[in-house]
């Protein structure tokens, strides 16, 4: 009996192989990159809702709105459905609220998996797209709080042992040298965790040099005459640890022009010691959510009582 095997040769599957082979590579750019503009068009329509969330909160001076962070800020962050760093998309015609991308008030450009933050302060809404949504943590405060950087920032003859974001910038040369350049490197805790002021323990209590260990410290509080000499709750950050404290509000330059309300200078110590280790600081929390917790009693505390003392710190705390 005679078999009519009929089939295709090796070379004939091999072309067959080497077609589609092509074909893939050339498709999966095309259908990766549709799907990129995809989800590119998903964040800019959320983000379009979320700017009028904010600007309906802020034309009807909604302070209850969960958006207010105080000090005249409203805030609202999106995560973004991105897997690709910059755009994809030609952004040159779109315009956000009238914001657009020459505008000025649309800030830098996403991250993979980021969060924009939109939010209105000083009269205006901006845009910022911001990159990824990170804590002060190892990434950025290894940026800012090293004695390599604050040495190259300030100098060694900085004169002041804390940089104040409530000083004017005209008082100290090192102040306005680190503003300028926490400006350009996005280091910017009002949008980020609605702090009203933040302060920088960056040298020893006699100003002769540079910490090893440089600290930050922050609140969310209005820091100006209505709460002078009262103690308001602070978050602080020193050596990838969080701590959880009060300090007084006080007036520092008081009558002249360059008067400013700001925390208490010294009121945790952490410039004691050759390494910034000693006072009475102790950031004993491994991350800023479990402080941020310890943080929000205290704030409701002072919110009661309109002051903090050391039998409001809890147990924990007090450590």
């Amino acid at each position: 009996m005679n078999r009519n095997n009929k089939g295709f040769t090796l070379a004939e599957l091999l072309i067959v192989v080497a077609i589609l082979s092509v074909l893939v590579a050339v498709s999966i750019p095309i259908f990766s990159g549709r799907l990129e503009k995809s989800r590119e068009s998903v964040d800019f329509a959320n983000v379009r809702s979320a700017y009028s969330e904010v600007m309906m909160a802020v034309m009807t001076e909604d302070t209850n709105s969960s958006l207010y962070q105080g000090n005249g800020l409203y805030l609202i962050k999106v995560p973004l459905k991105q897997a690709v760093k910059g755009w994809t998309t030609d952004i040159s015609n779109i315009s956000i609220g009238g914001i657009t991308q020459n505008s000025g008030y649309w800030l830098r450009a996403p991250e993979s998996g980021g969060t924009c933050k939109v939010y209105y302060r000083d009269d205006h809404a901006y845009i910022d797209w911001g990159g990824k949504e990170e804590y002060i943590n190892k990434t950025s405060a290894a940026e800012f709080l090293t004695k390599e950087i604050l040495k190259e920032i300030v100098g060694e003859k900085y004169k002041y042992n804390v940089i104040n974001s409530n000083e004017l910038e005209t008082q100290g040369e090192g102040t306005k040298k680190f503003m300028d350049y926490a400006r350009e490197h996005g280091f910017d805790l009002a949008t980020d965790y609605g702090a009203t002021t933040w302060q920088i323990y960056a040298k020893s209590s006699d100003s002769s040099g540079i910490l090893s260990n440089p600290a930050i410290y922050w609140s969310t509080v209005p820091v100006d005459s209505s709460n002078e000499g009262k103690n308001v709750p602070v978050i602080g950050y020193r050596n990838e640890k969080y701590d959880v404290y009060y300090a007084k509000v006080e007036k520092y330059n008081d009558g002249t022009a360059n008067e400013y309300y700001s925390l208490h200078n010294g009121f945790a110590n952490v410039m004691e010691g050759e390494d910034g280790l000693g006072g009475s600081a102790t950031f004993q929390y491994d991350s800023y959510e479990q402080a941020k917790a310890e943080y929000d009693k205290l704030l409701k505390i002072y919110e009661d009582k309109k002051t903090l003392t050391s039998s409001d710190l809890s147990d924990d705390v007090k450590k």
